[in-house]
């Protein structure tokens, strides 16, 4: 799997944090909207938004709306500093854009090109953000997003993931990014044998198919080990082991031989993204 497009970004974000003074530039804009006090907050762009990330957790979603509405009033305008409080908004929906890409895949669509169709269309919905709506910012910014990506790739692939634009205004539109990503992961999850047809995935199982999923198109897991590990961490498999005479020591260096392996699955994961 390709994933230039993600390397690129993080490259590229590098150097606009090397580039002197954008830190204070962004943390004078959030002091300008009263998001941060004069002086709060670290001056180097990088520390910058893994602070406010933090801040984020600690203090809810009406801290990020804070904080990414002044920024996308910057990133509505024209030139240099329009440009960077954009790249700002885009770095820090990055991960989003990343399992979207991973949710989009379909046979024959290449990874890296499915990510720079999102990639364009969350640089778009970010310099044109209507900052009338002031609430679910980040959810508002992914929605439009998928809206945007499935819709083009949808032009190219009649197959592909369809968009119903009511989504958006269900009272839990907060979620329905994730909602509509996790179908997608459970689709192709059942058609790689990870999932049983009809099965419903909670949070925690579509991210393991996730990683199996990536991990089989890297050629890190074959689809026998990967349907093998998500057989074994549903709740019926202990007990059919047991029934099959699987003594409970051979049970648990089974599991610790499936985590070992997730686990260095999941370390070139995070390396790669």
């Amino acid at each position: 799997m390709d994933i230039r497009v993600f390397k690129g970004l993080n490259a590229e974000w590098a150097l606009v944090c090397a580039e002197p003074g954008s830190g204070e530039r962004v943390r004078g804009w959030l002091e300008e909207a009263g998001v941060l006090c004069r002086g709060e907050g670290p001056a180097e762009l990088a520390e910058l938004l893994g602070w406010i990330g933090v801040r984020d957790r600690r203090l809810g979603r009406e801290h990020s709306d804070r904080w990414m509405r002044a920024l996308l009033a910057v990133a509505s305008g024209e030139g240099a500093e329009a440009r960077l409080a954009a790249r700002v908004v885009v770095q820090a929906m990055l991960d989003g854009a990343v399992r979207m890409t991973l949710s989009l895949l379909r046979p024959g669509r290449d990874f890296d090109e499915v990510g720079q169709v999102v990639v364009a269309s969350l640089y778009g919905v970010v310099r044109c953000y209507p900052l009338h709506r002031a609430r679910k910012v980040a959810a508002n910014l992914l929605l439009e997003t998928l809206h945007r990506a499935s819709r083009e790739l949808r032009d190219d692939d009649p197959q592909g993931l369809e968009w119903d634009p009511a989504l958006a205004e269900l009272p839990d539109a907060e979620n329905v990014a994730d909602v509509v990503c996790r179908k997608a992961f459970t689709e192709q999850a059942v058609a790689g044998g990870l999932a049983h047809a009809g099965e419903e995935l909670d949070p925690a199982q579509a991210e393991l198919a996730e990683l199996l999923l990536w991990g089989m198109r890297r050629g890190l897991l074959t689809q026998a080990r990967a349907r093998q590990i998500a057989g074994e961490v549903r709740e019926e498999s202990r007990s059919a082991a047991q029934e099959a005479g699987v003594s409970a020591v051979t049970w648990r260096k089974r599991r610790s031989r499936s985590v070992a392996r997730l686990r260095s699955v999941a370390e070139q994961w995070v390396q790669a993204a």
